[in-house]
Parts: structure tokens; sequence; C-alpha cells
């Protein structure tokens, strides 16, 4: 064990999750190092779209960060095909190109002098000092205290901590030209379920995609073929919706690894970046990350219940009749991001 290397805190997954929390941990004088096999940069299945509160919040913990990124406001929504809402929202969502994005913030982290280790985490076990051992990808070991999972929806460390299977949203995805027009446009249907399709217009192309619990190519293809779009290059990503948080004081997940995206919405960004903030102060003030986390624990079991009213049949036709009023839908849209 004496030969082994040790670190305070192993970070697994280099996102936006990964590499803020390292960030942090690392400008709070944590010794910390953060892993991932992917070359950088590397593509991500993702609208893009940071909301209010997303890029507000990042801004607090990187005042001085730049990225590239699309203003939009114009929102049009359209419900069962028939009902459609169109409205300028009060803060602008920024879109912006993941693989752009992702890698800038690893850059961040590097550029502050954080050590980034281009391997993946194979396994792990926990020894009876309360230490962790990390094996990595090509079979060497690291010790820490802490490791935090950040390593996505289907993450290593959370594969290995549960008993049983998680339930996951497949999302679906292709770039296409830009149509011409800056808004967002989303879709709800009953015919969806507990999903939807979006278009998000960045900087180079559109991100078009379609996310449901029962999703398919077939069924995205043929929303394709309604929308008489093109088909180019679909690529696939889950993300995790169960409610089964792992709660461990020196294994900590965050992010999609943790399971925290939005219900309702499946955004991450947010979730990704406050989930970090909270297990770099848990483990900087050695604190439980389930006390320091707690509210994030409820608001996921809030948007548990709201998920299963909003993509009802009841919800859809209510949110149908909401689009007669799209001051009410700004409202609620404002007030949400």
């Amino acid at each position: 064990m004496d030969a082994i290397q040790h670190k305070r805190v192993i970070v697994a997954g280099a996102g936006p999750a990964g590499s803020v929390c390292a960030y942090l941990l690392h400008k709070a004088g944590v010794d910390v190092t953060l892993l991932d096999k992917a070359q950088f940069p590397r593509d991500k299945i993702c609208g893009g779209g940071l909301t209010h509160k997303a890029y507000k919040l990042l801004s607090e913990l990187y005042p001085d960060f730049q990225y590239d990124y699309n203003p939009v406001r114009h929102i049009k929504v359209t419900v069962n095909g028939k009902h459609t809402c169109e409205f300028d929202s009060s803060h602008e969502i920024r879109i912006v190109r993941r693989e752009k994005f992702d890698h800038e913030l690893l850059r961040q982290y590097e550029q502050a002098g954080g050590l980034f280790v281009n391997e993946g985490l194979k396994s792990f076990r926990e020894e009876k000092d309360g230490s962790i051992v990390v094996t990595l990808s090509s079979g060497r070991e690291l010790v820490c205290d802490y490791l935090v999972g950040a390593d996505g929806a289907n993450s290593c460390v959370r594969r290995q901590m549960m008993r049983q299977k998680d339930q996951k949203v497949l999302i679906l995805e292709q770039y296409m030209e830009k149509n011409g027009g800056n808004e967002i446009e989303v879709l709800l249907s009953k015919d969806y379920s507990c999903g939807y399709y979006y278009r998000f217009p960045n900087n180079d192309f559109d991100a078009v995609g379609y996310c449901d619990h029962q999703n398919s190519i077939e069924k995205f293809r043929t929303i394709l073929k309604n929308k008489n779009l093109e088909e180019t290059t679909i690529k696939g990503a889950v993300i995790t919706v169960s409610s089964d948080y792992i709660r461990h004081d020196r294994i900590l997940l965050i992010g999609d690894a943790g399971g925290f995206g939005n219900r309702v919405t499946y955004e991450g960004l947010f979730y990704a970046f406050k989930t970090a903030e909270n297990a770099c102060k848990a483990i900087a003030s050695e604190q439980s990350f389930s006390k320091v986390n707690s509210l994030f624990f409820k608001k996921k079991n809030r948007e548990q219940q709201m998920t299963k009213f909003f993509y009802s049949r009841f919800g859809l036709a209510f949110s149908g009749f909401c689009c007669r009023w799209p001051r009410l839908v700004k409202f609620v849209f404002d007030r949400n991001v």
C-alpha cells in the first residue's frame, strides 16, 4: 500500500461536473487529480442550452471565464400538434457547442495548475482504514480519501455502487444546417413518453433531437420525416432518471452520474455546476455531502412528482390550454430558468 501514490481527492470524469469540481477543489488548496479516458475536445450529445441560472452560477464560480455561445430569447412551443405558443424570455438562453465548451472548462482547471490524467477509472475498492483504492484502465492504482464520480449517466462509479439497474432516458440527436431562425423549438405530444422534440441553434449548426423513456432510432426517424427533415448522423446518449441516490461520506456522485438532471426538462448543466460546487464544499469542510446537497435531493423528489403530471394526458392538455396566454407561459418559463 505504501508504494501506491496517495491523493486527497480523485475526480472521475472531466465533463462539466468533474472539471468544475476539480477546479474548485484545486482553488481551495485541496490535493485533487482529475481523470478521464476521453481525448479532449470531444463531442457530447446535448442541446447545449445554458439557462440563466446556469450561466449566472458559472459566472460566480469562474468570474473571468470566457466562452462562445449563441444568445437566444425566442421560444416556440407546440403541444399535441395544434396548440402553439411563442414568446421572448426575459433572459437569453446561451447555446454552446459542448465540444468546445467542455474543453474550455478542462483547460481552465489545467491552466490553474490542476493535474489531469488521461486515463479512465476501471474499478475501486474501499479499505478498512476508510481509504479508497482506484484502479485505472492501465492497471495502475491510486489511493485517495475521497472519490468523486462525475463520469456521466453510464458512470463506472455508480454502477459499482448500485445493486439494481437505473431507469434512463435515451436522447437521440443530429446536427443540421442552420434554418435561419434564431429560436428554440420544442414539441410536446401525447404520443411521446415523458419526452419532447427540440431544435437548439448554436453558432455553427442546429442541434435537432428527441428524448423520452421509450425512445428508439425508428421513432426519431419518424419524427424527422414528419418534420420534413433530412437524416444526417444520428448519435445517442442517456440520462439517469432514477430517484435512488447514493449516500456515502467518501464516495460522492455529482452531475449525471448522481442522477441530478432535471426530471421535467432533462436540463443538466446547471445541476452539474451546482452539485460540483456542493461536493467541493463538503470535501473542503469535511462535511457530509448529503447535508450540503440536501436541497437538491429534495428538489429531485419534487421534480419526480411534477414529471408524472406534466407528461400525463391531463398535463399536456393543460399545457395546450395555457398556450392561449403566452404571457403566462413566459412567466412560468422565466421563473424556472
